[in-house]
């Protein structure tokens, strides 16, 4: 059996374009998608804040006293007059506005400035100086106001001028002034509803279940994420590259000098299952060691970490040998390697897909993640991400045992398919 994997190792070693494959293009795209994806999928955009002028031609005392005015046409009481304007003056948008711009929430995003009039903020937008302009236009709270008490139509509208409406950093005012007006809306539609009375609802701890506490330890990296995406994605590899050899010793009838010599089928297809194992383990390690050389994906860990790292990839590379296995017994019993070409032409991709490693697909549903998780990557991966977070051994043990299980199920699978006569 021995002759039988070195032979594997040599035949692969020497295929240029099997190493490509398996190790070149993993640390390719780990470095395109760490430093292209990551900072946007993981939240670690570096940016300064965004210069934003700020123009108030609103006056709330001018707008009030018009506004008493109006009330006073429509020969509402005294009173009702007096506390319609005491309150009118609590939900001004113009200054509810500037109190969310100033807040310390947007502080290190907005960089507000209000020492310019509109047409110099016009200028300084054309010369980059301000990335966008925010106008607060003359009568703003008056029409606001006209709208909210006496049901009147106006076009009463916050105006935002940008240089590129296409940037990132114009597409965040715009959400931010969004968000604002959705929310100032709904709170006035809310209180217009009840006449000005709180909204009791009947909310309380009790409806909130437990409360569950969760690993403290650092948040997963772009290239930790991605070397663990592409590593569980290209290790799949290994399983159609050594199903497809075993086809091409058949064809070349290596395989049936090999049952004259007198070896067994059944050790013929166990070195396909340990040349697999043991494949995957090195492109693993070199995958592993060469990603935190390069990008520092795993640095400042422990031994234990390390071991842990280890007994993951053990059981992720049984489940590849076994797959392998399965795969050679049906390439040799039916005389046709259609199921290696199909699984390395289009069923990686899916796996992968399904396993997350081109993205987190808890982005898409809890469906998604739960049916990547019954996946032999997707499992592994869930498994070595909770382990870079901080989980014990313990807590991602069912992962393994699932795996466990899979590759068992392959194995038995391949040794009942593989022929057990000596085919020539």
């Amino acid at each position: 059996m021995w002759n039988l994997i070195r032979k594997d190792f040599l035949t692969i070693s020497r295929d240029r374009s099997e190493v490509l494959i398996l190790l070149v293009m993993p640390m390719v795209l780990i470095a395109i998608l760490g430093f292209a994806l990551g900072s946007i999928m993981f939240g670690t955009v570096d940016m300064d804040p965004i210069p934003v002028a700020l123009i108030i031609e609103n006056d709330l005392e001018q707008d009030l006293d018009h506004f008493r005015e109006d009330l006073i046409a429509e020969g509402l009481p005294e009173q009702a007059i007096e506390q319609m304007i005491a309150s009118a003056g609590t939900i001004d948008p113009a200054a509810s506005l500037e109190t969310v711009l100033h807040s310390p929430e947007l502080s290190d995003m907005i960089d507000l400035k209000e020492n310019y009039d509109q047409e110099q903020a016009e200028a300084a937008l054309a010369t980059d100086e301000v990335l966008a302009v925010i106008t607060i236009p003359e009568q703003f709270s008056y029409q606001t106001l006209l709208a909210f008490y006496l049901a009147e139509e106006t076009d009463a509208s916050i105006e935002l001028f940008v240089q590129d409406h296409e940037q990132i950093q114009a597409t965040i005012v715009e959400g931010i002034l969004t968000s604002f007006s959705d929310q100032y809306n709904l709170e006035l539609s809310m209180a217009f509803a009840t006449e000005g009375e709180g909204v009791e609802t009947s909310i309380s701890e009790e409806n909130f279940g437990v409360i569950n506490h969760f690993s403290s330890g650092k948040p997963v990296s772009a290239f930790q994420y991605y070397t663990i995406g592409m590593a569980v994605m290209f290790a799949l590899y290994v399983a159609s590259t050594v199903s497809s050899n075993a086809f091409k010793e058949k064809e070349s009838h290596v395989f049936a000098r090999l049952m004259m010599t007198g070896a067994r089928p059944l050790n013929y297809l166990l070195s396909k299952v340990v040349s697999a194992v043991v494949l995957t383990l090195i492109q693993l390690t070199i995958l592993f060691v060469t990603s935190t050389l390069f990008f520092q994906t795993f640095t400042d860990t422990g031994i234990e970490f390390w071991a842990s790292l280890a007994i993951i990839s053990f059981v992720f590379s049984l489940v590849i040998g076994g797959f392998a296995a399965f795969m050679t017994a049906i390439a040799i019993q039916f005389n046709n390697d259609a199921i290696s070409g199909f699984f390395s032409g289009g069923a990686v991709v899916i796996f992968a897909f399904l396993g997350g490693s081109l993205s987190p697909v808890e982005y898409f549903s809890p469906l998604m993640r739960e049916l990547g998780n019954w996946t032999p990557n997707g499992a592994m991966m869930t498994a070595y991400l909770q382990l870079i977070q901080g989980f014990n051994l313990t807590e991602f043990l069912p992962m393994l045992y699932r795996v466990l299980l899979m590759a068992v199920l392959f194995i038995t699978l391949a040794v009942a398919i593989f022929p057990k006569r000596r085919l020539m």
